[in-house]
């Protein structure tokens, strides 16, 4: 006898939909913080309207909520007109960028969307969509906070994206 799956069970993402899929569920699922870690916000991921419209919900929905963007590469998103960066620009107060920038950490090259009820997506290999998630699992998103927050920490802020210098 088979169980169903339940919100604490693994997922194994292993192509661009699923991918899509699970990090909109993850930031739909988020209340007051978002954790984002990308190489350059991979555009199969981060200009999906589907995405784009739960992180906009997100940003409105007048929480007081955070959005923290960790990038290996700054420029990228900007050379490439990234939808993300649009709506960044419209809420400065709730999306914060750094660039990683010690030749340690930029080694590194996972990418992970993870939030405060723990939720996560994590691809070890950042340009690729495979990866684990999960929609329940508190512990795990701990370490990968953590993880996040060390590298915040010695990284330079972004302040390139902000409009007008703003």
């Amino acid at each position: 006898m088979s169980q169903e799956p339940t919100a604490a069970d693994p997922i194994r993402v292993l192509d661009h939909p699923a991918g899509v899929d699970i990090a909109t569920q993850i930031i739909a699922g988020a209340r007051r913080k978002l954790w984002i870690r990308s190489l350059d916000l991979e555009s199969w991921l981060f200009d999906q309207p589907g995405l784009l419209d739960a992180l906009r919900n997100f940003a409105t929905s007048g929480r007081d909520v955070q959005v923290q963007v960790l990038l290996h590469d700054a420029a990228a998103p900007q050379n490439t007109h990234a939808k993300l960066l649009d709506l960044a620009q419209r809420m400065p107060s709730v999306f914060q960028f750094r660039e990683v920038d010690e030749p340690a950490y930029r080694e590194d090259r996972a990418a992970l969307i993870a939030n405060d009820t723990g939720g996560y997506y994590f691809r070890a290999q950042g340009e690729r969509p495979e990866g684990s998630a999960c929609l329940d699992a508190r512990a795990r998103v701990r370490q990968l906070q953590q993880r996040f927050s060390e590298i915040w920490e010695r990284s330079r802020p972004v302040s390139e994206y902000r409009a007008l210098g703003i």
